[in-house]
């Protein structure tokens, strides 16, 4: 019998969209790996750029969340498992559409799958409830599954490196650097204990300021935290930036530090 697990950060990230979108249908990938006889799901995507949805239908963003889905492939291995989306609280169970879909994609994509993950999310109020399905040989099952803590971390065996340890991370980086350099801003670039990249960085217009970035990670997909570090108090400042509450992966640090006026 397959056995089921779930991060709990994915589960928080899909019930933040759930909250962004009260009213109309959304949803996004699943993804993570199959051991065994255990699926595994260690990261999830929200609905994308470009996506189509209403109170009763929910259409994914197909290139943003492929595009998701190489990074995270490149980073860590793991692979497609399926799709969760969000029903109205009438109807708590996957569609006849949904399965339908589920078994095009099982049949006529090459994932090696012969069942897909699909939990429906329902929200009522401000509390989200995510109901686990998969769909398989034309119909719905009801699983159970497990929910594990930690920052998308299932496994240490899963998940082996940090995105800058691969060729597109660093890539990645070395482009966030020229593009904070452009703008005529000093860049330090280190990693914390936790393995975590952080990218610090300066201007002689701020002397006692420093703008610091914690890369998550699986840096860009999800967004950095920031915060303006004062040196003279040593103390650490949140910063709002609307690039980071509408984050997705074509946005970039320097991005941030234009609009705080860094530069």
């Amino acid at each position: 019998m397959n056995k089921y697990s779930i991060s709990q950060g994915v589960i928080e990230a899909i019930e933040i969209e759930c909250r962004r979108n009260p009213e109309n249908e959304t949803g996004g990938i699943l993804v993570g790996a199959r051991i065994a006889s255990s699926t595994i799901v260690t990261h999830c995507s929200g609905p994308g750029l470009i996506w189509n949805s209403s109170k009763h239908h929910f259409t994914k963003d197909t290139d943003y969340a492929q595009q998701t889905l190489n990074l995270w492939h490149e980073y860590f291995g793991v692979n497609y498992l399926g799709l969760w989306h969000k029903h109205p609280i009438e109807y708590p169970t996957p569609s006849k559409v949904d399965i339908a879909n589920a078994m095009d994609e099982i049949s006529g994509l090459n994932i090696e799958l012969d069942e897909l993950l699909t939990p429906i999310c329902s929200l009522t109020n401000s509390t989200v409830t995510i109901s686990p399905f998969v769909i398989r040989e034309g119909s719905v099952h009801r699983i159970d599954w497990e929910i594990t803590q930690g920052d998308c971390i299932v496994t240490n065996d899963l998940l082996k490196m940090y995105w800058y340890d691969s060729q597109i991370g660093r890539e990645r980086l070395g482009d966030e650097v020229r593009r904070l350099e452009d703008q005529n801003l000093s860049v330090q670039v280190n990693k914390g204990e936790d393995g975590r990249c952080r990218i610090r960085v300066s201007t002689g217009k701020r002397k006692s300021q420093e703008l610091v970035f914690l890369c998550p990670v699986d840096y860009p997909v999800s967004a950095p935290f920031a915060a303006i570090l004062d040196k003279d108090t040593d103390t650490y400042i949140p910063v709002i930036s609307q690039h980071i509450s509408d984050w997705n992966m074509y946005k970039y640090i320097s991005d941030i530090a234009k609009e705080l006026c860094f530069t």
